[in-house]
């Protein structure tokens, strides 16, 4: 038991805290909108190890014309890159949806990179359907362009655009 302690203790003094927020004006995943087309607050709180396990949580408000008003994620997965710059990313999600509990469900996850050419592969859990994606990163710009192929439900290509800001200063 204390040694489990002690090497718990020292992954824990190793690892990477990070959190993010965000603010957008549609909450869209998968091609489709999560808010109505209304505004979305998300954030989450990650834990990464030097050794490439992490774990982490991250939320949003939802609205599906149902009772759920939360999407809560879980996640735990394991990530590097190898000598020859192919990034992988193994993993597994939970979505939970508090209150609507006949939403939940799960995935376990393969993501590769290399350079700005991305492919995740997500494996519905249960009866969950399988998603495909593949992106494009351009440059250094913060724009990426994703294809997607959401089993059973269509296909999806989304733009997006991350503007970096420092709230720290």
């Amino acid at each position: 038991g204390v040694i489990a302690l002690l090497s718990t203790f020292s992954w824990l003094q190793a690892a990477e805290f990070e959190s993010n927020v965000a603010m957008s004006s549609d909450y869209v995943w998968r091609g489709m909108t999560q808010t109505s087309e209304e505004p979305a607050i998300s954030g989450g709180f990650d834990i990464a190890g030097e050794n490439g396990l992490y774990f982490g949580t991250w939320a949003s408000n939802v609205e599906f014309g149902d009772g759920a008003a939360l999407e809560l994620d879980w996640y735990a997965g394991y990530a590097g890159e190898t000598e020859g710059g192919l990034s992988y990313d193994i993993g597994y999600l939970a979505f939970t949806y508090p209150g609507e509990d006949s939403l939940d469900f799960e995935e376990i996850y393969l993501g590769l990179g290399y350079g700005m050419v991305g492919f995740t592969f997500s494996a519905g859990q249960d009866d969950a359907p399988n998603n495909s994606e593949f992106s494009l990163a351009l440059g250094d710009t913060g724009i990426s362009i994703t294809y997607g192929d959401y089993e059973d439900v269509g296909d999806y290509t989304l733009i997006s655009y991350d503007l970096p800001v420092d709230l720290a200063g």
